[in-house]
């Protein structure tokens, strides 16, 4: 079953799911690996938590045989075959198809409890993990921005028009270059400096001025933790990484979680940055669609991916993976299903498929 609940038709469908929650009937969420998803999955946990439902969580990497559970399943675009007890929270009509999954989510959840403005937050701020980095992404598609727009009149954040580096506005220019992914400076990424002018930073970006790269921005209206929803993106993307992807389902769950992680993230800019140093320094090794870096697991390679890919030194199609000790590790969110139905039986570090050399040249060519 899939349920596309912006569509008129199936509303009936979406009452009688809403029932079958309130009575309890889904025990078990299976939540894919990617931003939105798990931040979804997270904010459905916490509804049933608020009903008094008792729950499981798994992410489509789990070893687990969804088939055999005879409890109901709620997918959140986790597309589980064979399961007699699943309902898919996904639109499955390919005429009609959604980029997103926060309208299901939403309609259902809305019924259910209230959504407080950091849930709000991060689903947001997962939604836009598909608009990143925004040196190379087009514009907003209209559901994001009319969610965008429901939450600049509850107050929830500002919208503002400044340059697309992290921050801006914020705090000083020397601590905006530092965390900025979006278009990395790589001179100043996650160092310390004590001094940068705008005409610095339009010269290592190669742009005429820094107006020549404005664009809407999202600043939360209250303490967040992050200097812009932005950079909310890179931190669910390093916590489904570095922590693994369950993790980034528990932030709906406790946010406090969310503000450790963002911390996290920003340390980890420094380690990333030398790593970055490293492998550009010499010549990046490639095989096929994926880049090799020697890098700490510590660090997120699809955030190093997106700076890759920003700074036009990889395609857009490929990615990053990490080696160390003649192994490989793959950050499981930028694959396709196809690829991680490769990986099955793999070991899992965290949101990372540890393969050999000849199972990276396997599915790098899928």
């Amino acid at each position: 079953m899939g349920l596309a609940v912006q569509q008129k038709k199936d509303q009936y469908q979406l009452k009688n799911l809403l029932e079958r929650i309130r009575r309890g009937e889904f025990q078990v969420v299976v939540g894919d690996v990617g931003a939105e998803a798990l931040v979804s999955s997270g904010i459905l946990l916490r509804a049933l938590k608020t009903l008094g439902v008792s729950f499981e969580f798994y992410t489509t990497v789990d070893p687990v045989d969804f088939s055999k559970l005879d409890r109901g399943v709620l997918g959140v675009e986790a597309y589980v075959q064979n399961c007699a007890n699943c309902v898919e929270l996904a639109d499955l009509k390919p005429r009609k198809t959604s980029r997103h999954i926060f309208h299901v989510v939403l309609e259902i959840v809305r019924e259910l409890t209230t959504l407080f403005k950091e849930e709000h937050t991060l689903l947001l701020s997962s939604a836009l993990a598909k608009y990143t980095p925004r040196s190379l992404a087009g514009s907003l598609g209209q559901e994001v921005l009319e969610f965008i727009s429901d939450m600049v009149n509850s107050g929830t954040i500002r919208e503002v028009v400044a340059p697309k580096l992290i921050g801006w506005g914020s705090v000083p220019l020397e601590e905006v270059v530092r965390y900025s992914v979006d278009f990395c400076v790589l001179k100043y990424f996650g160092k310390s400096v004590s001094k940068v002018a705008e005409s610095d930073v339009v010269r290592e970006l190669k742009i005429e001025s820094l107006k020549s790269i404005e664009d809407k921005t999202y600043v939360p209206s209250y303490d967040a933790g992050v200097l812009d929803l932005y950079e909310a993106t890179y931190v669910i993307e390093y916590a489904i990484d570095v922590e693994g992807p369950e993790y980034a389902a528990f932030m709906p769950l406790n946010y406090s979680y969310f503000l450790w992680v963002t911390k996290a993230f920003r340390e980890s800019i420094e380690r990333l940055s030398a790593c970055l140093d490293s492998a550009l320094g010499k010549r990046l090794e490639r095989e096929g669609d994926f880049y090799i870096l020697d890098c700490e697991l510590k660090t997120s390679a699809t955030v190093a991916t997106k700076i890759l890919r920003g700074l036009k030194i990889i395609e857009g199609g490929a990615s990053a993976v990490y080696r160390a000790e003649s192994k490989y590790f793959v950050p499981l969110q930028i694959l396709t299903r196809t690829q991680r139905a490769k990986l099955a039986g793999s070991k899992v570090v965290g949101g990372y498929a540890e393969v050999s050399a000849s199972t990276l040249s396997k599915i790098s060519k899928t």
